[in-house]
């Protein structure tokens, strides 16, 4: 038996930053369009998902649904559109203050099951709370540690 190391080779910041500036301009990545924001992924996923199978999204609730769909149609996005690698979708998001692909994920899949509700998107309020809640979780991550001021490195509590 014969076993084959493959050796990735790590790219360089320069080379990361030149493959994102070019994956922010494309309109399909590996043949996916990828949508320009918020509005134009609500389209997309009309268009990508059979009528019945969305109706069938209206009897949860919004969190129920968001967790859903999470861990498939949530990573299908980040997958092929890109949020975790950069594209335009990706850039128009963190734009907006998105940092993390799992929000923007939470926030396109709310997006989604509110348009199909047709209730209002609300998409700046839910940035915000994500912005916040990203805050608050790295506040407590630092509370845990203290600075040795003469070393200047971290020490945990």
């Amino acid at each position: 038996m014969f076993l084959i190391n493959y050796v990735v080779a790590q790219n360089t910041p320069e080379e990361f930053e030149k493959m994102y500036q070019a994956r922010i301009q494309l309109e399909r990545i590996n043949d996916v369009y990828i949508p320009m924001n918020i509005e134009d992924a609500m389209l997309e996923l009309d268009r990508l998902t059979d009528d019945k199978m969305a109706k069938s999204l209206l009897e949860l609730p919004e969190d129920s649904i968001a967790s859903k769909l999470h861990f498939n149609l949530g990573r299908w996005m980040q997958i092929n559109w890109g949020l975790e690698e950069g594209s335009r979708l990706a850039y128009y998001l963190k734009s907006r203050g998105l940092s993390f692909p799992d929000d923007m994920e939470d926030l396109l899949i709310r997006c989604w099951y509110r348009h199909l509700n047709k209730q209002a998107l609300d998409d700046q309020k839910l940035i915000d709370k994500y912005i916040i809640q990203r805050k608050s979780d790295y506040a407590k991550k630092l509370s845990k540690f203290k600075i040795d001021t003469i070393a200047q490195k971290p020490i945990r509590n």
